[in-house]
């Protein structure tokens, strides 16, 4: 007869995208996911068939948390201008200790393994396809309600905030808020 799982994978899940966010993909070990995740090896292979599959799994996860936990003023129907400028500045001032330093896990990932693996590449891209369209839509709006200058080529605009979200996950692991700040500053001057 086949064993009951006495764990959720949703709670593993997120354990387990903690420690390859703190870690990362190749200074995880599987010791490691043991100890956090609260289960043994063959519970980890059963549910996820393997490591790689996992950190894949992980990825997902960290999207579904960014959405709920992070993008949210983003997503609000007619978000604009405003709310990006708010978002973006927000992003320097609200981080606190370990957090902080832990970046963004897709951005780390990015770093790290780059396009190496075809499948974590992919996901990435996922994420980055899911930020851009998201930064899209709130210059859409911006448009609309006149915050942004008519001529302004919002498709663009959206691939350059998609880089500057991603340039202020590093650097904030060493820059100074108020270095972090100027940039955030001439980055919406620039299309205002």
């Amino acid at each position: 007869m086949p064993r009951s799982k006495t764990y959720s994978d949703d709670l593993v899940l997120e354990k387990a995208m903690n420690v390859f966010w703190v870690h990362g993909y190749e200074g995880t070990s599987v010791r490691m996911l043991e100890k956090e995740m609260g289960i043994n090896q063959f519970s980890i292979y059963s549910s996820f068939k393997n490591k790689k599959n996992l950190f894949l799994n992980a990825l997902r996860k960290y999207r579904e948390f960014v959405i709920t936990n992070r993008f949210q003023p983003l997503l609000q129907e007619g978000a604009g201008f405003a709310e990006l400028e708010k978002f973006l500045l927000n992003s320097v001032t609200s981080k606190k200790g370990k957090e902080e330093k832990k970046g963004c896990l897709v951005v780390n990932t990015a770093g790290e393994m780059g396009e190496h693996d075809p499948d974590i590449a992919l996901e990435i891209n996922r994420y980055y396809d899911f930020i851009r369209n998201m930064i899209l839509k709130v210059l859409q709006n911006a448009l609309r309600k006149g915050e942004l200058p008519i001529n302004t080529d919002i498709e663009k605009q959206a691939s350059f905030f998609l880089g500057v979200m991603q340039g202020i996950s590093v650097a904030g692991k060493t820059m100074e808020k108020r270095q972090l700040k100027d940039f955030i500053g001439l980055a919406l001057d620039q299309i205002r």
